[in-house]
C-alpha cells in the first residue's frame, strides 16, 4: 500500500528535557513526514535552542511557530493554531514528552486508508490507538493507557465520547475533511483531541487500534492512575456528598463537558425528525430542573465507562446548577 502524504503538529513548552526523545523518533518513523510544525507557547528554559539545533540536523522540514504575544496560548489555543497551519491531507499530533514507535504513522495511516476506503476520504474519520506506559526515564511500566483507566475506545458513539473520551490527541491521525469540520474550535472546546473526537464521531467514522503505538511518558502531573482509577472515583464521590457546595464541585465535573456536547449538537445536528428529539434532550440537559435533567439524560442514555463513573455522573446532574445562557 502506498503510504499517504501527512504533517506531524508538535506542541511545546518548556519541554528540554523530553524533547530529544521525541524528535528523534519523529525523524526515525518509517514513513516519514512532509513537514514537523512546531507551535511553541512561550518556552522558558532551552526548548527553543533544541528546536534550531534539530532544525539544522534533520532531514525533514521542522518548522517552529512561537508565540510572540508574551502571554502563553495553552495547549487547546495552541494545537487550535497549528492544525490551521496545517496544510497535509493526514495530520498526526504529538506531545512534547512521548517517544513514538518507529511504525506509528506507517499502522495509523493504512488503517486511516482502509476506513477512508469504506466510508470516502470527503468524510470526517479519525482513527487512534493505544498508548504503553513508560516512566520518566523511559522504562516500560509493563500497562497499557486503556486498561489502566478500564476504558472501552471501541464505545465510540458521539455521546458516549461527550462523556467519556478514550481518544489521546497523541496517538491519533485525522484527515483534512475533520479538521474542515473541527475548526475553528468552538469557545466550548474542553480539550483538543475530546473535539476532534466528537465532530468525528459525530459527523463521520473513528477506527481504533488496540496495539499501543508509543510511549507515553509518566512524570510531575502527567501520571495516568497514579492512586488508580477506584480511588479517584472514590476521593471524587466522597467530595460530592460531603461538601456544602455541591453545585460548585459538580459544575468543574461536569458542566464544561455538557456545554462542550451542546455546542456540538448545534453545529452538526441534522434536521431530521429523530435529531431533533435528540437536541430537544439535550437542550433539557440544562434545565434548572434536576428532575428533567435526570429524565433527559436517561433518554440519552448517557452512560460513562463503569457502574462508578456513571453513577458519579447522575449524582453530579442532579447538584448541577446550570448556568443560563447570555
Amino acid at each position: 500500500m502506498t503510504m499517504p502524504a501527512y504533517e506531524v503538529v508538535l506542541a511545546t513548552c518548556d519541554g528540554e528535557a523530553f524533547l530529544d526523545a521525541q524528535l528523534a523518533s519523529l525523524a526515525w518513523q518509517t514513513w516519514p513526514p512532509l513537514r514537523v510544525l512546531v507551535g511553541d507557547d512561550g518556552s522558558h528554559d532551552g526548548t527553543l535552542r533544541q528546536l534550531k539545533a534539530w532544525q539544522r540536523r534533520m532531514d525533514l522540514s521542522l518548522e517552529v511557530l512561537s508565540n510572540h504575544a508574551g502571554e502563553r496560548l495553552g495547549v487547546v489555543a495552541n494545537f487550535e493554531r497549528l492544525l490551521m497551519a496545517s496544510q497535509a491531507p493526514y495530520v498526526l499530533l504529538a506531545d512534547q514528552d512521548d517517544v513514538w514507535d518507529r511504525d506509528k504513522a506507517e499502522r495509523l495511516l493504512a488503517a486511516m486508508a482502509l476506513l477512508e476506503q469504506r466510508v470516502g476520504m470527503h468524510t470526517p474519520v479519525l482513527v487512534h490507538a493505544n498508548l504503553r506506559l513508560m516512566g520518566a526515564h523511559g522504562r516500560d511500566l509493563g500497562m497499557l493507557f486503556h486498561q489502566a483507566q478500564h476504558l472501552k475506545p471501541r464505545r465510540n458513539h458521539w455521546l458516549e465520547l461527550a462523556l467519556q473520551n478514550t481518544v489521546t490527541g497523541c496517538a491519533c491521525v485525522v484527515n483534512r475533511a475533520c479538521l474542515q469540520a473541527a475548526l475553528p474550535f468552538p469557545a466550548e472546546t474542553v480539550l483538543h483531541d475530546g473535539w476532534l473526537a466528537l465532530v468525528a464521531a459525530r459527523t463521520g467514522a473513528i477506527s481504533y487500534l488496540p496495539q499501543a503505538c508509543m510511549g507515553y511518558r509518566q512524570h510531575g502531573t502527567n501520571v495516568v492512575g497514579a492512586a488508580g482509577w477506584r480511588q479517584q472515583w472514590r476521593r471524587r464521590y466522597r467530595q460530592l456528598v460531603a461538601a456544602p457546595g455541591r453545585a460548585a464541585l459538580a459544575e468543574v465535573w461536569i458542566g464544561a463537558t455538557l456545554r462542550q456536547l451542546r455546542v456540538c449538537d448545534r453545529r452538526f445536528a441534522p434536521a431530521d425528525r429523530l435529531s431533533r428529539r435528540q437536541s430537544q434532550a439535550i437542550a433539557a440537559l440544562f434545565s434548572v430542573s434536576p428532575g428533567r435533567r435526570l429524565a433527559a439524560a436517561l433518554q440519552l442514555r448517557l452512560r460513562k465507562h463503569g457502574l462508578r463513573r456513571t453513577l458519579g455522573f447522575y449524582l453530579a446532574l442532579w447538584w448541577w446548577r446550570p448556568q443560563r445562557e447570555t
